[in-house]
């Protein structure tokens, strides 16, 4: 399954570089595909393992960093930042920084109630966390001055092709490599979350830097994420779940590189999509968010039945 996901993703990768308006223009291939390409690798390898881990940690089949807010409030936290500098001369810490911190605050949140409360009870409050940065977001777009409006409204559609080019994409991508390693490394012992944290610290498990790994890493991938290309919705909800169809396991260690490449299918077949099927470039998020919905409900579905 593997090789066959693998020579799936390549072939895509081939097919975005290669296929558009302009031909085989390598400028354009260079300045335009490759970073767009880049970042749909990047949103579906960081957005699938944050839900992997997420939907592990929280026993939560509906764990998604956009579902559950953690995507919104990432957002949220980074405008808050670049316009408390821009307009209040506060000290900035970046607009990546903002995303972070963001993000960190919300799966900590999250990963807290979850030890606490149902799966439904985390559901309800990740929706209502969602419900609430995007409400404050919405009315801070109507309060900008329109000169400042274009590159905020940008930043928050999660459009692959806002993904920076040149050594700053390339760094951000390099970044993945160590991030995966961490996650591999600490596998076994997030795997054994899936009994509930009780079990796993039975097992030997040190639950508070279990808890403390999957809380910085969530926040890590979806912070870079929502920094570099905005929002985007349902490749954590979807992408852990045809892993574990695949695999027929749902053990983290074991659906772990799945998992990675059908992040990566996704958000290369919906930027396809967007180019090929709509009459203008829209963000690659829309079209995840319309086939997500529909899948969330079906999880949902089966869950509740």
């Amino acid at each position: 399954m593997i090789a066959v996901l693998t020579a799936g993703v390549i072939a895509l990768i081939f097919l975005s570089l290669l296929w558009g308006p302009a031909g085989l223009d390598w400028h354009v291939v260079e300045a335009v595909r490759l970073p767009r390409v880049l970042g749909a690798v990047f949103a579906g390898v960081s957005l699938s393992i944050a839900g992997l881990l997420l939907q592990t940690a929280t026993r939560n089949p509906l764990a998604d960093p956009y579902v559950l807010g953690i995507s919104g409030v990432s957002a949220l936290t980074a405008l808050s930042f670049y316009l408390a500098w821009r307009f209040l001369g506060v000290e900035y810490i970046g607009y990546v920084g903002g995303a972070l911190l963001g993000a960190a605050a919300a799966s900590a949140l999250l990963l807290a109630l979850a030890a606490r409360a149902t799966i439904s009870t985390v559901v309800i409050a990740g929706v209502l966390l969602a419900f609430m940065s995007h409400s404050v977001l919405q009315l801070v777009l109507l309060l900008l001055p329109p000169d400042e409006l274009g590159y905020v409204y940008l930043s928050l559609q999660g459009a692959f092709s806002a993904y920076p080019p040149g050594p700053l994409g390339y760094a951000a991508a390099a970044l993945l490599l160590p991030l995966l390693i961490t996650a591999w490394g600490y596998s076994r012992w997030v795997s054994a979350y899936i009994h509930g944290e009780e079990a796993a610290q039975g097992l030997g498990v040190p639950i508070k830097r279990v808890n403390l790994l999957i809380t910085g890493l969530s926040a890590i991938f979806t912070g870079l994420v929502v920094s570099l290309v905005g929002p985007v919705g349902f490749i954590g909800l979807m992408a852990p779940h045809l892993a574990r169809w695949a695999v027929g396991s749902h053990r983290f260690d074991r659906v772990l590189g799945h998992t990675a490449l059908f992040g990566i299918l996704l958000a290369l077949l919906a930027d396809l999509a967007a180019r090929a099927l709509l009459p203008r470039d829209v963000p690659s998020g829309i079209v995840l968010s319309i086939i997500g919905v529909p899948f969330a409900i079906a999880i949902f579905w089966r869950y509740v039945r």
